[in-house]
């Protein structure tokens, strides 16, 4: 999907946020950067996202965080590069009471990295923490996600 995105912040912003695993979980974007570099998600505080004990339901939490990384950079390097998720891990720390958050930034530093790792064919796996935060700022979990970014084959240097 993502590689169909026009660059266009507040389209792409929209189709995301239309996407069925994000709008019938009650998952959205709020904020997405021109250069598409920062992103802020919100998970809604409605009783479709709640479990029993009126706390966010973990896999909401958890899908919340899924194709962000992975959108933005496609986005940001173009179709010269995969871009996935090759593994991610959930530590809850508390029960997510009300709206959750989080806030996903892209550096010029994590772009040089993967500029340098990838410039030769090679996979690169980057790892990025992120912590959930509620409507006060505590931390309700933290996502660890390892991409995979590699250049197309035929963007790769000839051997």
């Amino acid at each position: 999907m993502f590689q169909y995105l026009p660059k266009n912040k507040h389209i792409v912003r929209w189709m995301m946020n239309i996407w069925s695993p994000f709008f019938f979980a009650g998952i959205g974007i709020t904020e997405l950067s021109d250069d598409f570099k920062y992103c802020k998600v919100r998970l809604k505080n409605w009783p479709g996202t709640k479990n029993v004990n009126g706390a966010q339901y973990g896999g909401s939490l958890f899908a919340m965080t899924d194709p962000i990384y992975s959108m933005m950079l496609i986005l940001i390097l173009g179709d010269k590069y995969y871009v996935w998720d090759k593994e991610a891990e959930i530590e809850f720390k508390k029960p997510g009471l009300g709206k959750v958050f989080l806030e996903c930034s892209v550096t010029d530093q994590m772009l040089q990295e993967i500029y340098e790792h990838t410039k030769n064919g090679d996979k690169y796996l980057p790892r990025i923490t992120d912590n959930l935060y509620d409507e006060k700022g505590d931390t309700v979990a933290t996502v660890t996600r390892t991409l995979y970014v590699r250049l197309k084959p035929e963007y790769r240097p000839a051997d």
